[in-house]
Formats: structure tokens, sequence, C-alpha cells
């Protein structure tokens, strides 16, 4: 199973805005995508989670496409 760090994926959804920045938007857009949220909670994703499994980034490309 291959471990991505939640920074990096948000960085690559939002290459133009720093690090901070960038995880915030990200995490709001995991929150406010119909369905998203609910789909990555099954898959063992919290708010707070650091780090995602390739089935929630998957998950998360399904819903929002590919960074």
């Amino acid at each position: 199973m291959s471990i991505i760090n939640f920074g990096y994926l948000a960085m690559r959804y939002y290459p133009d805005k720093k690090y901070r920045t960038a995880t915030r938007l990200f995490r709001h857009e995991l929150e406010v995508t119909k369905g998203l949220f609910r789909a990555l909670t099954k898959a063992g994703y919290t708010p707070t989670s650091r780090l995602l499994t390739r089935s929630q980034v998957r998950i998360i490309e399904r819903f929002i496409g590919e960074a």
C-alpha cells in the first residue's frame, strides 16, 4: 500500500498557493464536494489525517479529477 503526504497532494492541486493555504483549501474542497467526504471517511480518512492511502487518493481523483 502506497502512502501519500496530504500536504504534497494539496500542493499538486493548488501549485500557485503557499503550503498552508493549499492544505486549507484542499481540506475544504474535500469537505464540500458532494459525497467525497463520506466516501473518504468510509476508506479511513479523518479530518486530521496527514497521510492518505492510495485508495483514498483514487477516491479524491474520482470526485475532483487528477491534480
